[in-house]
């Protein structure tokens, strides 16, 4: 599996943006796409613009949307460190085996669950109450948005108590006013939101998150040029404002393959379904896409609306997606909503 892992500057600032106006906590594939793009004419112009969009049409190259992961470095060369990569949470229900000390409140509240994690959730799965059925006692909260299996950090000298208190996610909102260019006139008054990812500590490991996304298939060299200028160019908006960017860039081939068999499959993308695909969702959840079109010139003209569906549902069968045009009426270039599939198994055996 081959991972760009997007390192971080602590206190990084980031704003992603919904269609309500609302921040999100990560960064999305159609989103990653259009990044991707950009980066690809500002490099080479439109070079290999049609040459990016049949790889992506055809199926030659899929890009999962960006999550987190955890680095838990020792503050002392004798103590084993770890890398934790999280994935979003199935969008299913989880039910206890036994009693537990985590409360279904907590339980509701996780967002990501590691790798092996979601391995034990798959394998887990109860077709009669269609839930994944587990003992809760076998999962240590990060935080309150990140789950891990315990033995997964049995090796690390950190208690539950400090994992919990780790704290590396925080919404901010900051005062502020319009500057008019007629003086005379008073600025609006307004709130500045964004989301800051900050470096956190234990008694013996410093805890830095990062960010990554997973690409399946052969990256051509103009597409590997684009993603390492995202370190330079960013990501989200408010980048004119110093947010989104990057300390790094890194690579990462790992001996993990993603689990292509199961009852069912979960997305690790955003998907817009062909029509015929339709009938192959199961747990699901939808989110609008809309807003302006960013183009290289300074375009801001709004594209058409569309629904997709978020990371982390499940479908009866694997399915496809489809890229959709969102072009403007009158509008002098194609635009494009990056909709295509990229899975893992889930729910056992099929």
């Amino acid at each position: 599996m081959k991972i760009a892992k997007l390192l971080l500057n602590d206190h990084a600032k980031f704003h992603f943006g919904d269609s309500s106006g609302d921040l999100k906590d990560h960064f999305s594939s159609d989103q990653l796409v259009s990044a991707l793009m950009n980066n690809v004419v500002l490099l080479y112009g439109d070079k290999h613009l049609s040459e990016f969009t049949s790889l992506l049409r055809e199926d030659h190259i899929h890009f999962s949307s960006i999550f987190y992961g955890l680095d838990f470095l020792p503050k002392q060369q004798h103590k084993n460190g770890a890398t934790v990569y999280f994935f979003p949470r199935p969008k299913v229900d989880f039910m206890s085996t036994e009693q537990h000390s985590v409360s279904y409140k907590e339980i509701k509240k996780i967002n990501y669950v590691s790798i092996k994690l979601l391995e034990k959730l798959s394998k887990s799965w109860n077709e009669e109450e269609e839930a994944c059925k587990f003992d809760f006692r076998s999962i240590v909260l990060i935080g309150k948005k990140f789950a891990v299996l315990r033995e997964e950090i049995a090796d690390l000298e950190c208690t539950e108590q400090e994992l919990q208190s780790l704290r590396f996610l925080h919404f901010d909102s900051k005062p502020g006013v319009e500057v008019s260019r007629d003086l005379k006139k008073p600025g609006k008054f307004y709130f500045q939101e964004h989301l800051e990812v900050t470096f956190d500590e234990t008694k013996y490991y410093r805890v830095q998150p990062f960010m990554y996304f997973i690409i399946d298939g052969k990256l051509p060299v103009f597409l590997n040029a684009a993603i390492q200028l995202l370190a330079d160019e960013g990501i989200g908006g408010k980048r004119s404002l110093g947010k989104g960017f990057f300390h790094k860039i890194e690579w990462k081939e790992t001996s993990y393959t993603l689990p292509q068999k199961g009852r069912y499959f979960m997305n690790l993308s955003t998907y817009f379904p062909k029509k015929e695909e339709a009938g192959k969702l199961y747990f699901y959840e939808l989110e609008k896409r809309s807003g302006f079109v960013y183009s290289l010139g300074g375009k801001t003209v709004r594209k058409k609306s569309a629904m997709v569906i978020n990371e982390g549902s499940l479908f009866r069968e694997k399915v496809k997606g489809d890229m959709i045009n969102v072009e403007p009426e009158n509008f002098d270039h194609s635009v494009y909503l990056y909709g295509k599939s990229i899975f893992v198994g889930f729910g056992g055996k099929a």
